[in-house]
């Protein structure tokens, strides 16, 4: 396949076209369905990018500069391609598609030590490398959403976040003086959580336009975002699970109401009544997740051997015992 498309695509000898483009090396290949040639040229001794129109002679062949001369490494564009990573004195940089963003070419800035693409789920992730630590960038704009504090690129979260999203991540990575930030992906309503670069905690929020409201403060290791209509969630510290109380759902009364002293939890509704088994010391039990208090003896092996919860599982706080 790729012997026949070569030998289509060059009617005339390589030394008739280096010499008609002024060029040292040049390589065949496509453009969307037309041919085109990545070429080195001769005086800048740099990477460009040109489409062909093939003539009958040499005379004729007419050739349309896509991206200049001025990359030392550079590829042809793939179908699904939005973009491509660029090398300029040892440092890369992004190409945008040129038939997508004019002024692409301008735009280019090569000033990272190493760039790595990766596409997930038909989605695509550049990392980024600076002084030897590895974050993630948006690749049309170039901000930095994970900041570089990772050793290796694959401990790097892949943060995705929609088009509206964009301006609230911004302003929450810069208030809450964030270098991780990580929006909802249950609910569109300006949920995320944020981690503060100098204490490493996380913390929940929600932006939505001018309001900005804490859910939960930063000061755990680790926090899970709330199930749909859920009343609480699980938060982490020192690698013990506690629980905190939905702002939805208690407003002022919102607090951590469980203290982070179990191994594992597990959820189950109850005849519609949401109650928590947790494990301590390797034993399971339960919990009421609303004030804190153990409610049966913790010397199950598994959360199958537990006991019907009997008791009474209360949804507020001024519910009678």
């Amino acid at each position: 396949m790729l012997l026949s498309k070569v030998a289509f695509a060059q009617p005339y000898p390589k030394k008739d076209i280096l010499k008609k483009i002024k060029a040292k090396d040049l390589i065949w290949g496509d453009y969307f369905g037309e041919d085109a040639i990545l070429a080195k040229m001769k005086s800048t001794k740099k990477w460009g990018l040109y489409r062909v129109d093939s003539g009958m002679e040499i005379e004729d062949l007419e050739i349309e500069e896509i991206v200049s001369p001025k990359f030392d490494s550079l590829s042809f564009f793939n179908w699904e391609d939005r973009f491509q990573i660029v090398k300029q004195e040892k440092k890369y940089g992004i190409l945008l598609l040129p038939s997508e963003v004019p002024d692409a070419i301008n735009r280019v800035n090569c000033k990272y030590e190493k760039l790595l693409h990766k596409r997930v789920d038909d989605r695509d992730y550049v990392l980024f490398q600076k002084n030897g630590k590895w974050g993630l960038i948006d690749w049309f704009d170039e901000f930095v959403i994970v900041d570089p504090i990772f050793e290796t690129p694959n401990e790097v979260p892949l943060v995705w976040m929609e088009n509206w999203a964009v301006e609230t991540f911004k302003k929450a990575k810069q208030k809450l003086k964030a270098d991780l930030v990580i929006f909802d992906p249950n609910n569109g309503d300006g949920v995320l959580k944020a981690r503060n670069k100098k204490t490493k905690k996380w913390g929940m929020y929600q932006f939505i336009e001018d309001m900005e409201q804490e859910l939960i403060p930063m000061k755990y290791d680790s926090i899970n975002f709330f199930p749909f209509n859920g009343k609480y969630t699980a938060v982490y510290n020192n690698g013990k699970v506690g629980f905190y109380l939905s702002h939805w759902s208690y407003d002022d009364n919102t607090k951590q109401s469980v203290e982070c002293l179990y191994e594992d939890y597990k959820r189950f509704n109850t005849d519609g009544v949401p109650k928590l088994a947790v494990k301590k010391d390797g034993k399971w039990g339960w919990v009421d997740w609303l004030t804190g208090k153990e409610k049966s003896e913790f010397k199950y092996e598994t959360v199958d051997d537990l006991p019907y919860p009997f008791y009474k599982q209360n949804l507020w706080f001024d519910e009678n015992d």
